[in-house]
């Protein structure tokens, strides 16, 4: 772990009250359109008799500047009393649209949402359930996917907003250049939902750059060898794509096409797609970092390591921040975007 520094001077606000006695602190930000979790230990159990459930948290790990601005911001959903200390989960506030307390959607052929997009769709549910006395999420820089998803002829008995969102959501792919087709994402900034698009890992952006030098404590990565050959079947049909000679052997994948995918041309490019989609994210890569603690999921960080291996652009995937006492630390997973089966290779560095 490193001390706190300029870049991590952790503080905890419920309320508007700052919380000053606490043991730990854990923030969980597993990417991938998942909510993100905070876990504190608070070394006073009177804060239970302070009514906490469903209080705004907010966590700030640094001040003046950027900084100045909360890492996470969300809502205490779990309370766990003790003798001596008092452990509280939060969750960001997506948690309102999705999960047991969310309430469900219901869509009919009288009422439904034909013509909406996702976008449209998350945005009328928020107006209308969710910022009716107060902003719980700020949607002032939700803008539309491009192409555009619709949910024309979706119908549910009952599903949470925020996964009838997703379902849409992915769906929503620019294919422009085919050998990396680019899907979208949704974050949360403090309580702003933000839908955006990947960037290409080859386009040369980057927010950060990296090295034993200068932010980079140590790393460790695992390589598998992807996916080379797609095979889709549905009904009567059936599609099949393979990328390259394959020269570390054949790695197969069956895909599942949706429902609206039903010729053979249609299936093979289905696979396509989605062999292409994953073959820039072979590598799982952990990084301790000493710096950029705020950088946000899907920013990109460029490793200036010796090592040819992992050396470059890397895509943010997941961050983990602990502070226990007086230190901090923050662990970047890079590249991939949660585990799947394969043959992998383990490495460690540094």
């Amino acid at each position: 772990m490193t001390g706190r520094n300029l870049y991590s001077i952790p503080k905890i606000y419920i309320g508007n009250k700052e919380v000053t006695e606490f043991a730990s602190i854990s923030l969980d930000v597993p990417g991938n359109n998942q909510l993100s979790s905070l876990k504190v230990t608070i070394n006073d159990p009177e804060y239970q008799d302070d009514h906490l459930f469903n209080q705004k948290i907010r966590f700030f790990l640094g001040e003046g500047g950027a900084e100045a601005k909360p890492i996470f911001e969300g809502y205490v959903k779990e309370i766990s009393p003790g003798d001596t200390t008092i452990g509280i989960t939060a969750y960001d506030a997506r948690i309102f649209l999705s999960g047991e307390g969310a309430e469900p959607v219901v869509i009919t052929d009288k009422e439904n949402y034909d013509g909406y997009t996702a976008v449209q769709f998350i945005t009328d549910i928020i107006t209308k359930t969710l910022n009716t006395s107060e902003t719980i999420i700020d949607i002032s820089a939700l803008s539309d996917t491009d192409p555009p998803v619709t949910l024309t002829g979706y119908r549910t008995e009952g599903k949470s907003a925020y996964s009838i969102f997703l379902e849409f959501l992915e769906k929503a792919i620019n294919d422009d250049t085919p050998k990396e087709p680019l899907e979208w994402y949704a974050i949360m900034e403090g309580n702003k939902l933000i839908v955006g698009k990947k960037r290409s890992i080859d386009d040369g952006h980057r927010s950060y750059i990296l090295s034993y030098m200068d932010g980079l404590q140590s790393l460790s990565y695992n390589k598998r060898i992807p996916a080379n050959r797609g095979v889709t079947v549905g009904g009567d049909s059936r599609g099949v794509f393979q990328y390259g000679n394959s020269p570390m052997g054949k790695v197969g994948k069956i895909v599942s096409p949706p429902k609206e995918i039903t010729e053979n041309a249609e299936m093979s490019d289905y696979a396509r797609f989605q062999i292409m989609k994953e073959w820039k994210e072979s590598k799982e890569i952990s990084a301790r970092v000493s710096r950029c603690f705020d950088i946000g999921i899907d920013s990109m960080v460029y490793l200036s390591v010796p090592e040819k291996e992992v050396r470059g652009n890397h895509r943010v995937t997941s961050k983990n921040i602990q502070v226990q006492g007086n230190s901090v630390s923050c662990t970047l997973g890079l590249d991939k975007r949660s585990p799947s089966m394969g043959d992998y290779v383990e490495r460690k560095i540094g």
